[in-house]
């Protein structure tokens, strides 16, 4: 068996954009204030995961969870993953306090379950840095609303909470 001497051969790339008419792209560019609907949360236009880019509903569910633990309403063991060691005891002692404030010693257990935050009512992102967030949330209750403030850290390959102020 013998090898041929050839010479390397160039392969020209194949054009993937194209006009379908004169001035018209057959991909057509998406407007900055429009977004793709059903298109993965935490990708960006092509497809490819963002890590800096904070996702609006997990910063929902966080501001429910992170208030929730501060009125006393849940445990703060199921944040531990999220929050960070500091806030989450501050955040346990304020439920502890809410808890055994006189106010709600004497709520039945019905009025009690009515106080719980039902509604995630607006969310603000600010990405102060590359890997650095602070968001706002508004919480609607049955009795009233409450504000919560988050900063958000990108933290081995997750986003972590690194301070909380409740209003």
């Amino acid at each position: 068996m013998t090898v041929l001497d050839c010479a390397p051969v160039n392969q020209l790339p194949l054009p993937l954009d194209w006009q379908v008419a004169l001035g018209i792209d057959s991909p057509p560019t998406v407007p900055r204030h429009l977004h793709l609907v059903g298109a993965p949360t935490g990708t960006d236009a092509a497809g490819q995961p963002e890590t800096n880019k904070l996702p609006i509903a997990w910063v929902a569910r966080m501001a429910r969870a992170v208030s929730e633990v501060g009125i006393g309403d849940r445990p703060p063991g199921q944040l531990t993953r999220w929050v960070e060691r500091g806030q989450l005891a501050q955040l346990a002692e304020r439920g502890a306090a809410v808890r055994r404030h006189p106010s709600t010693r004497t709520l039945s257990q019905q009025k009690a379950t009515t106080r719980t935050l039902k509604q995630v009512r607006s969310i603000r992102i600010c990405q102060i840095a590359d890997g650095i967030a602070e968001t706002s949330a508004v919480l609607v209750g049955s009795d009233r609303a409450r504000a919560v403030a988050m900063r958000f850290e990108f933290i081995s390959e997750r986003w972590l909470v690194t301070a909380v102020n409740l209003g």
